[in-house]
């Protein structure tokens, strides 16, 4: 049977009023979930806040493994559950036990969505915060992993030391219908894309060229830590212009070298700069408290470290880079550094009407990158950052459509946008496919990297240069793309070239 709206109210209240009972269930656990700091207790009880009723309902943890295990049991959520014949069961099994967008690597850069999604769809005491911290949240993924299970909602929290938490399941209901949206549109937008073709081996494999690499540290200019710079360059004189590479937050050079070295040994000397304010030591000195996160005055200083290192290029300050040229330079940002590539291209900061989203924590567009953008918007500008000596630039994954809302229309340069289709730290469709279509230049393009992830798209140095080698390399050396443009690794992710103009659906 059905209750109307206002008795089922009526009933909630009376059953939220009556003590729990059975105790004994908590047994049933087997010392799987949540444990107090210092002491074998698991979590027995989970409160849970249902879409539309607005209330909230205990619920045992035993009660939440199958649909029949709801019915049968005797909690607040299970009497509710049986006075609604059954509608919330599978409803909440799907929510509980719908995987959680994961990337590849838990100790990879940003690779904290999962803690900004438990932060959004659970509430916990205030002497409790530390539960959805990146230790314990990251130990629990780890041990699903190590366990072979599945990183669902439920199994993360069984599988996270704490003692009690809420879950939101009102505002899950709408994050994970959202993120199933967005992939079935992808899907069916990568269906209608041209496929890249295989590059030939000789820009897939190593170049010509041996190479040379060496750190230096320029001397400090306007700010008070010198600036360190990783220099890969081809041995003799370069074949192509130099290029800069710009890693994204908390993260470092090193995390780039497998495109720096395939573009050296193809001719091109590269400029990794460290960014001190947001590269992945930062983030230990604030993981440990001892400091605070990225300033947001570090979305101006990156293209200031940028045009830095350019300044030392260009008066010969560069150890083993005297009589390279500083001008007609590529750059190419990943994440940050990727907004940075666009700031650098000439993308402006203007007022816009959606920096007011920023603080509505529930708004339909917010997506996770907003968390980055929000944090910039004190330091915006509606200055251009635009550099003249660099004349093409790659924006990968770059989170942009907050932003640079108002901003895109003044890019100046070529910009070769790429984006992974499964990227949920910065998605496909609000952060590359809407944006894109506000770019002015006809040469700018955009590349969607079929199975792409916010974190498998760089490579390192142990890599062969990773699946956009071949891509990065044709850029460099001033060319566009078509659809027959020969640029992807035949053993790697398909690259799709999208129109630049389209029937490209709009995401808002």
């Amino acid at each position: 049977m059905a209750f109307p709206l206002c008795q089922l109210r009526r009933r909630c209240r009376q059953v939220l009023s009556q003590p729990l009972r059975s105790p004994a269930l908590a047994t049933a656990l087997g010392g799987v979930l949540l444990m107090t700091p210092g002491a074998a207790r698991a979590i027995d009880i989970l409160q849970i806040r249902l879409p539309l009723l607005q209330e909230d309902f205990s619920v045992r943890i035993a009660e939440l493994v199958t649909p029949d295990a709801l019915w049968a049991g005797n909690s607040d959520l299970a009497e509710l559950n049986r006075a609604t014949n059954g509608a919330y069961a599978l409803r909440l099994q799907e929510l509980l036990n719908h995987p959680l967008p994961m990337q590849d690597h838990l100790d990879a850069p940003m690779a904290r969505q999962v803690e900004l999604i438990l932060k959004r769809l659970i509430d916990v005491d205030g002497n409790e915060a530390k539960v959805l911290d990146s230790e314990p949240v990251q130990a629990g993924l780890r041990k699903l992993m190590a366990e072979g299970r599945q990183a669902t909602l439920l199994n993360l929290l069984q599988a996270i030391p704490g003692h009690k938490v809420s879950i939101r399941l009102d505002r899950a209901a709408m994050f994970l219908r959202q993120i199933n949206q967005n992939d079935e549109k992808i899907t069916a937008l990568l269906k209608t894309l041209p496929r890249l073709p295989a590059a030939p081996s000789e820009a897939l494999g190593r170049g010509p060229f041996a190479i040379t690499t060496r750190v230096v540290n320029l001397p400090p200019a306007s700010e008070k830590e010198s600036l360190e710079v990783t220099l890969v360059r081809p041995v003799g004189p370069p074949s192509m212009p130099a290029v800069v590479i710009s890693h994204g937050l908390w993260d470092s050079p090193t995390s780039f070298l497998g495109w720096a070295q395939h573009l050296a040994r193809h001719g091109a000397p590269v400029l990794l700069p460290r960014h001190p304010g947001s590269d992945i030591s930062q983030q230990a000195q604030m993981l440990a408290g001892n400091a605070p996160p990225p300033d947001p005055r570090e979305f101006l200083r990156r293209p200031r470290d940028v045009k830095a290192v350019l300044d030392a290029l260009e008066n010969g300050q560069i150890p083993g880079a005297e009589g390279l040229p500083a001008r007609g330079l590529t750059f190419i940002g990943h994440s940050w550094g990727g907004t940075t590539a666009l700031q650098l291209a000439g993308a402006r900061s203007l007022q816009a009407t959606l920096w007011q989203a920023c603080k509505n924590t529930n708004n339909p567009d917010r997506n996770l990158s907003w968390v980055l953008q929000c944090t910039f918007l004190p330091a915006a500008t509606g200055a251009s950052l635009a550099d003249p000596r660099i004349v093409r630039v790659v924006a990968v994954s770059p989170p942009q459509a907050l932003i640079f809302a108002a901003g895109l229309v003044d890019l100046q340069k070529p910009v070769l946008l790429i984006s992974g289709s499964s990227d949920i730290v910065v998605p496909v469709h609000p952060e590359a496919l809407d944006p894109f279509h506000l770019y002015p230049l006809d040469r700018s393009q955009l590349v969607l990297v079929e199975g792409g992830t916010h974190f498998n798209l760089p490579a390192p140095a142990s890599s062969d240069g990773g699946p956009l080698r071949a891509l990065l390399l044709h850029w460099v050396k001033g060319t566009s793309l078509r659809a027959d443009t020969a640029v992807a690794d035949p053993a790697g992710r398909a690259l799709l070239l999208v129109p630049r103009k389209g029937p490209v659906p709009a995401n808002r």
